[in-house]
């Protein structure tokens, strides 16, 4: 009988050895995993740094392109509207001067120098 509890507490010994290498070698497993994580974690975190420098350079290029687009609009907007004056004056002017000279002169002049 002395042997029989030998050989049960032999094989109880030898299970828990089994077990407390398995139990090793999961956490070396573990530990190793951690690492990753870790090393995976500082990559997102790099990634999110360099993501949000972007949007932020990007977010201030279309700010200063938005207002280059207002300037010129607006000076485009000034030019048209002196253009569009000066042509008034100049189509009023045309107006007086073909009173004065006679309209069917005028027009005829117009049309014989335009090329057919």
């Amino acid at each position: 009988m002395d042997i029989e509890i030998e050989d049960i507490l032999v094989k109880l010994l030898e299970g828990q050895t089994r077990l407390e290498t398995e139990i090793n070698g999961v956490r070396n497993e573990i530990k190793k995993n951690l690492i990753k994580i870790e090393a995976i974690e500082k990559n997102i975190d790099m990634i999110v740094e360099v993501q949000t420098s972007h949007r932020e350079q990007s977010e201030n290029s279309f700010r200063s392109t938005d207002l280059i687009i207002e300037e010129k609009t607006n000076l485009i907007e000034k030019s048209i509207k002196n253009i569009s004056k000066n042509v008034k004056e100049v189509k009023e002017s045309i107006e007086v001067l073909k009173d004065m000279t006679g309209r069917h002169e005028v027009d005829i002049n117009i049309l014989k120098r335009r090329p057919v």
